[in-house]
């Protein structure tokens, strides 16, 4: 009798990859089967390998989420991931078991591989976890921290250390009260991680710490001494969620 769930995690983001292969790792009845950065490389697996559930994330280049599952006879069982809360129906148009929204906590992904295991594992017993969740969790945990690669290494950060990260072609600079940090992160990969009620990007080469902010100076926003700058369209959003209804 089949006694554990072969995962696939498809997405174009290796630091949603890496987070979810983590989680995975903590669950005795998931086993990774792999992991794909795209849906067209996801559709070869699938068709090579025993793959009984997809950790799929919507966006990607290419060939999307939702596209891939609807171009397979026969699809595994899908759990969407995606920053984006729109596409929520649109994946449970398609059966989806559940659907995950970044930054993904762990107690919410427990709560759906545990659906994945009682459709795919009917006849199993509980199993053991690895790193069992409080049930009074909520349902979106807010993170206090990331995990970066830098040079050879694996740097934690603080969410609440960060002030803004500045973006450098294909990867970012990310500022924090101790220092600055180099990883070869694409600026976009990093937004996706953070929280969104706290991390705003304020121009296409800028996102910044809301609750770092001291000023914010016509089209631009001061943090410290730092003067970045904020694009036309983010200007009035800036304000809205920084000030709210507190200007006097």
């Amino acid at each position: 009798m089949k006694n554990t769930v072969r995962t696939l995690i498809v997405d174009d983001e290796p630091l949603a990859r890496t987070g979810l292969s983590d989680y995975v790792g903590r669950v005795d009845f998931l086993t990774e089967a792999g992991q794909a950065r795209d849906g067209m490389e996801a559709l070869s697996m699938i068709e090579t390998q025993d793959i009984d559930l997809l950790l799929l994330d919507v966006q990607m280049p290419g060939l999307s989420g939702t596209e891939l599952v609807q171009s397979l006879q026969r699809p595994p069982a899908v759990i969407f991931t995606t920053a984006h809360p729109g596409f929520a129906v649109e994946g449970f148009e398609l059966n989806a078991l559940d659907y995950l929204l970044k930054p993904i906590s762990f107690p919410r992904f427990l709560k759906a591989v545990l659906k994945a295991r009682n459709k795919l594992l009917p006849g199993a017993s509980p199993a053991p976890l690895t790193f069992p969740a409080p049930a009074a969790s909520p349902e979106h945990t807010v993170p206090e921290d990331l995990f970066i690669r830098e040079e050879g290494r694996v740097e934690r950060l603080l969410l609440k250390d960060i002030l803004y990260a500045e973006s450098m072609q294909n990867y970012c600079r990310i500022h924090t009260v101790h220092g600055s940090h180099l990883p070869l992160l694409p600026l976009k990969e990093l937004l996706s991680a953070l929280p969104a009620d706290d991390f705003f990007q304020v121009h296409r080469s800028y996102l910044i710490n809301l609750k770092a902010v001291d000023a914010i100076v016509g089209n631009q926003v001061r943090i410290g001494t730092q003067l970045l700058p904020i694009s036309r369209p983010n200007r009035e959003e800036l304000e809205r969620r920084l000030v709210g209804d507190r200007l006097l």
